[in-house]
């Protein structure tokens, strides 16, 4: 089975896009250039709230966010 990765590179994609992903694993490039993983949990205007590792909910502001990208299957 293939994957193909899926990149959402500017806020107004990831406004757009987001709601299609709920529940599954991403990845956040954030502006200072570090990676954050986890499953998306919600989406509004103005931030994301992703699960991370450990179980916990952690919300990140659109604004600080570069990009997002996840793996999808073919």
């Amino acid at each position: 089975m293939r994957t193909k990765q899926l990149r959402l590179i500017n806020s107004d994609q990831i406004r757009r896009r987001m709601n299609e992903f709920i529940g599954k694993k991403i990845n956040i490039v954030l502006i200072d250039r570090t990676v954050m993983f986890g499953e998306l949990k919600h989406v509004n205007d103005t931030s994301i709230v992703l699960r991370n590792m450990r179980l916990e909910n952690v919300t990140y502001p659109i604004q600080s966010i570069v990009e997002i990208f996840l793996d999808t299957h073919v």
